[in-house]
């Protein structure tokens, strides 16, 4: 049988636009209650993932695109990261993909930065009045796990630094867009995307399952 790959990432984004008039504040309840459910989790639970990048190119041998797979033990594939050639050339209008950078210091310290690249920069034209990166990381030391958070406001990037027992990084960037509608003056939505973050080709990545990113496919 034939595999299918779900591309998750526009999904995401496009499903979470809500009409807001004021701040919910179940949202920050549910997101304790994830972080309580990360650190009772266990890798026996977890879906492994084997995840790469995998190009893409028209009959002439040109790039026209790559996507980064997921691919499950149970033979599922998932898709967060896109980049879009026009051309040969990569076209960021189109794109959604992440770039990491990282490096561990004295003392198992890990320093790094994210920097996010979002078609919802060109494809949204109503007025973007926040926007807000976080991203979360499980923190092990010792026989300690738990979660970490960084945060930036209106940049599409977020720096890190914090200490770890190894170089194996596991965590979750969620983007979010406040938005006043043009049509609508009196309206707002918001719009949140989320990306798994790994550092290694082989994850057991906790946040897929916690926040079911493998429940949108199509």
């Amino acid at each position: 049988m034939k595999n299918k790959i779900y591309i998750s990432i526009l999904v995401i984004g496009i499903l979470n636009w809500n009409c807001i008039n004021k701040s919910d504040s179940k949202s920050e309840n549910k997101a304790e209650i994830l972080k309580d459910s990360l650190i009772e989790s266990t890798n026996s639970e977890l879906t492994e993932y084997q995840k790469k990048w995998v190009k893409y190119v028209d009959d002439n041998g040109v790039i026209t695109s790559e996507l980064e797979l997921y691919i499950s033990e149970y033979g599922d594939t998932l898709c967060w990261n896109k980049k879009i050639y026009k051309n040969g050339i990569l076209d960021i209008t189109k794109s959604n993909f992440y770039e990491f950078e990282a490096k561990m210091a004295k003392d198992s310290i890990i320093k790094g930065r994210i920097t996010l690249y979002s078609e919802l920069d060109f494809s949204i034209k109503d007025s973007v009045t926040e926007k807000e990166l976080t991203l979360d990381f499980v923190n092990s030391i010792l026989d300690k796990k738990e979660v970490i958070s960084f945060k930036s406001k209106n940049q599409n990037y977020v720096d890190f630094d914090f200490k770890n027992n190894n170089d194996t990084i596991i965590g979750l960037l969620t983007e979010f867009r406040q938005i006043d509608l043009l049509k609508s003056p009196d309206s707002t939505r918001m719009v949140w995307t989320k990306l798994p973050i790994d550092s290694k080709s082989l994850t057991k990545n906790v946040f897929i399952n916690l926040h079911e990113l493998d429940k949108n496919k199509r």
